[in-house]
């Protein structure tokens, strides 16, 4: 009888096994990969609801862009009915410095009301820096809605 339990219980096991290959078989996930996220920077104010949304200048400088060589500037302004950020990011690089190369492959700005909704999307191209070389890399965007709360950039890239 114990015999007859133990082969009764390798049949189950065995039996289970072939279905989960089976049902991995026949419901294929795909490899998630994530993007390496090289640098983020969030700006945002505390006004009011209903307060004027206007005579907003904040500016954020970064010494070390994504813990490397490079230098960024953020900067944004609301005016009347119309809001900019101004994105910049440089490099420079002594003679005999060795650098890596940066590589940005896009910048994401995403813009929030007060009450934490996204208002505001836009992707922008990447940029490079080459090894051991200098760069400047600016981008100026003018559409952005007075009203925001927040604005987050995110730079995906990475040194190599």
């Amino acid at each position: 009888m114990d015999k007859e339990v133990s082969m009764r219980t390798k049949l189950i096991g065995r039996f289970t096994l072939l279905l989960i290959f089976v049902f991995a078989l026949l419901n294929p996930q795909g490899v998630c990969g994530q993007e390496p996220v090289l640098e983020s920077y969030i700006v945002s104010h505390g006004g009011a609801p209903g307060a004027r949304p206007d005579g907003l200048d904040v500016k954020l400088t970064d010494k070390y862009f994504g813990t490397g060589t490079a230098r960024a500037r953020i900067r944004l302004k609301t005016k009347a009915n119309t809001g900019s950020l101004s994105l910049s990011v440089s490099r420079e690089v002594s003679p005999g410095e060795v650098t890596f190369a940066l590589l940005v492959f896009r910048v994401e700005v995403r813009g929030y009301d007060s009450a934490g909704t996204v208002i505001y999307s836009r992707d922008l191209d990447g940029f490079r820096f080459g090894d051991s070389r200098p760069g400047e890399w600016f981008e100026e965007v003018s559409d952005i809605p007075v009203n925001i709360q927040q604005v987050k950039v995110v730079f995906i890239g990475n040194y190599e």
